[in-house]
């Protein structure tokens, strides 16, 4: 890092990859435009780049090689896969593949650098037998795998008791969490961090605070830090951490790239 160059720093990133993995209804796309701060549908591109006509059919949303963004944040570049709910293995055997096969691309761009793992909280069914899997099973590459646990709303009202009174069926609920939490560290390829979010449908909840911890922690995942400034620089969601990623991190650049550092960290060159 300290002789890279100006222009080089700046080539070697141009955009973000996350591939996201979740069941149906696990609350992906909501978590995604919040993270985009849009409430636009993406535009889907298919193997060839090309963009789709009709991102509102839903054609290509379930394809993991067919890449999409958001056209308030294009420099986030997402990856769905459809999760592995059918029990069909061939499903997790594709996930590896992808994860894989980015993982030998030559060009930066076309690697992935992050997996945001949507695991809805449901007391009775939290984990299937090949989300099981995937966290037993070694990952190729070194891609950081952030779990975050949806619908935190929905696991009050599994656990709800009429007896007792909101906040300590909130307490309860908090508790089933953090067991359900603490399972998932228990596999031999654990994430790298677990966030939870809840109520990210309502346009007045506090969705935007959650996004900040979950980009908080994937920044804290990152081993690249060429990689990791331009996390923090793409994200919208928290003015906050370019600030102390800009003083955490500049005194270790040669002083020819410092200024264009801190441009870089504030968005300057967005």
């Amino acid at each position: 890092m300290s002789n890279m160059s100006a222009s080089e720093l700046r080539m070697k990133y141009t955009h973000f990859r996350i591939l996201v993995i979740g069941r149906a209804n696990a609350g992906k796309t909501t978590l995604l435009k919040r993270v985009c701060n849009t409430d636009e549908d993406p535009c889907i591109y298919d193997e060839k780049n090309n963009a789709l006509l009709d991102p509102s059919a839903g054609r290509g949303i379930h394809d993991i090689n067919r890449p999409f963004v958001f056209a308030s944040n294009p420099q986030f570049i997402f990856h769905d896969s459809p999760g592995f709910e059918a029990g069909d293995e061939s499903q997790l055997i594709k996930v590896q593949s992808f994860i894989k096969e980015r993982a030998r691309a030559t060009d930066r761009n076309k690697q992935l650098h992050a997996i945001w793992f949507c695991l809805k909280l449901d007391k009775a069914r939290f984990m299937l037998d090949l989300e099981k899997r995937f966290f037993t099973e070694d990952h190729f590459g070194n891609v950081p795998v952030i779990a975050i646990l949806t619908k935190f709303d929905d696991l009050i009202a599994q656990v709800y008791d009429t007896s007792l009174d909101y906040n300590t069926n909130h307490e309860n609920a908090k508790t089933v969490q953090k067991k359900l939490e603490a399972s998932l560290f228990s596999y031999k390829s654990p994430p790298k961090a677990v966030v939870y979010v809840q109520d990210m449908h309502n346009h007045n909840g506090n969705h935007q605070e959650q996004v900040k911890v979950l980009i908080q922690k994937t920044a804290m995942s990152l081993d690249d830090l060429s990689l990791k400034m331009l996390f923090v620089s793409i994200q919208e969601n928290n003015l906050e951490l370019c600030i102390e990623y800009a003083v955490k991190y500049v005194p270790f650049l040669e002083p020819e790239i410092n200024m264009w550092t801190v441009s870089y960290l504030s968005g300057g060159l967005k």
